[in-house]
């Protein structure tokens, strides 16, 4: 399961292209390691779970655009700037997740994508073709999706919904699902919880953001205090539930 190791590069190098060093060193003291190392992080621990079960995963906020958004053809429909064979020019400042997890862990997962729009799912699907049997694709509310989970049934969440500025919506947001998830009781013990651009330079500038977990600034504090650890503090965060 070494996939990820050829995307590393492109996951490592995806942030320089929007913040700069001295930026990140402005506010909040430090460089944050890359989702490079969170994603591998979480795929290490899903390959390792048990084979005689099936690993869920899910995906609130799907991947949305065929290129990176210093290309021609972000974030529109036309499926011409798809090109499978070209990573270099993916989406990878927004992390490009759907994708690389479906294709960096075992066969045993189920990865569970929603997102509010359509279109966005549309063109999820084109982009994850190679490996739609491990996947299923909703569209409706994070918050819709979340209320019907069985209990106990996640093995690792994805938390990307809403946009990184301004912050205080998608903060709420993220406060809201984080409740579903904690009063439904909907991870496994030892589940994982990857939130993604929580040390987003962006929210900083744009938003004037004085909180070090930006859009996560509520969740975040709520999940720590239900239950759960920070496992990894970077520009994402891995928590995880804690075993009763």
């Amino acid at each position: 399961m070494n996939t990820l190791e050829k995307y590393k590069d492109l996951l490592e190098n995806a942030m320089s292209h929007y913040s700069k060093d001295e930026d990140y060193i402005k506010y909040f003291g430090r460089i944050p390691k890359t989702r490079y190392e969170t994603f591998k992080y979480c795929i290490d621990h899903v390959n390792g779970l048990p084979t005689n079960q099936v690993v869920n995963i899910v995906e609130l906020g799907t991947s949305r655009s065929f290129v990176d958004g210093r290309f021609p053809g972000c974030n529109t429909n036309n499926p011409v700037y798809w090109e499978p064979n070209n990573p270099s020019i993916w989406d990878w400042s927004a992390g490009h997740f759907t994708r690389v997890f479906s294709e960096c862990t075992n066969p045993n997962i189920s990865l569970c994508t929603i997102d509010l729009m359509r279109d966005h799912i549309e063109r999820c699907k084109i982009m994850t073709e190679p490996f739609k049997d491990k996947i299923q694709y909703y569209v409706m509310p994070s918050e819709q999706f979340l209320s019907n989970c069985s209990n106990k049934c996640i093995d690792l969440l994805y938390l990307d919904t809403g946009d990184v500025n301004p912050v205080e919506p998608t903060a709420q947001l993220h406060l809201r699902e984080a409740k579903i998830i904690v009063e439904r009781d909907l991870m496994r013990d030892g589940g994982l919880i990857l939130i993604d651009d929580v040390k987003n330079v962006s929210s900083k500038i744009v938003s004037k953001e004085e909180s070090n977990f930006g859009k996560a600034k509520y969740s975040i504090p709520y999940f720590l205090e239900n239950g759960y650890e920070i496992l990894i503090d970077e520009y994402q965060v891995v928590l995880r539930k804690i075993k009763q």
